[in-house]
């Protein structure tokens, strides 16, 4: 905790981010994609790559789990729409199984609640 100011008010410090970390496994007619940590710029690369893979693959539904999210930055919202767009697009369906109080908190700021099918 940080010291407390000449007010008598205690400033908590935020934890530290984890980074972030994003895992794929593919099996049974869908793919289940977690994202860890601080889904950021820094993430973008590997974000794009699991885009172009599941562009490529046969339709298949996808499950999203963003449970142990710390951070959920533009890059990471977009990453989520480009993956509803491309299994949309395939006539499959894409849908958030579990998500943090900071993923939650963020989508809901962007108003992609519901275009996620955040459960």
């Amino acid at each position: 905790m940080a010291p407390e100011p000449a007010s008598g008010v205690r400033r908590a410090t935020p934890p530290a981010e984890r980074p972030g970390v994003v895992q794929v496994e593919n099996g049974g007619g869908l793919l289940r994609i977690r994202l860890t940590g601080a889904v950021d710029a820094v993430l973008a690369p590997r974000l794009d790559t699991v885009v172009a893979d599941v562009v490529a693959a046969q339709p298949i539904d996808v499950r999203l789990d963003l449970a142990e999210v710390d951070f959920l930055g533009s890059h990471g919202m977009a990453f989520l729409v480009r993956i509803q767009h491309a299994v949309r697009a395939a006539g499959r369906v894409a849908a958030v199984d579990a998500a943090s109080r900071h993923a939650r908190v963020a989508l809901r700021i962007a108003g992609l609640e519901h275009f996620l099918n955040l459960s």
